[in-house]
């Protein structure tokens, strides 16, 4: 972990570019091997960062349903804001 990474909060957003269609413990999996080691990096906070960049326009729900072991699970996907907050701001 020795190189510059941006926030985690910044790159959970940004997993989603390009219009991929993920939920949370997709991004947990898909950063791991760079966020690994912070302690927010959970499926249950990963959760609320989704949900809080829902709120905030950044991402539409997709669709939801049940994992292996009955938790819902709600994927989402980059919104037209969302995309172009992103090309504004943590750049391309």
């Amino acid at each position: 972990m020795g190189r510059d990474l941006m926030p985690l909060h910044y790159a959970i957003v940004k997993h989603f570019e390009g219009g991929a269609e993920d939920c949370a413990e997709g991004v947990v999996h898909a950063l791991a091997e760079d966020y690994g080691s912070y302690k927010l990096l959970t499926r249950p906070d990963v959760e609320e960062a989704l949900a809080t960049a829902k709120e905030n326009g950044l991402l539409d729900e997709t669709r939801c349903d049940l994992d292996e072991g009955g938790e819902l699970r709600i994927y989402y996907r980059v919104s037209d804001f969302g995309a172009d907050m992103m090309r504004r701001y943590l750049g391309r």
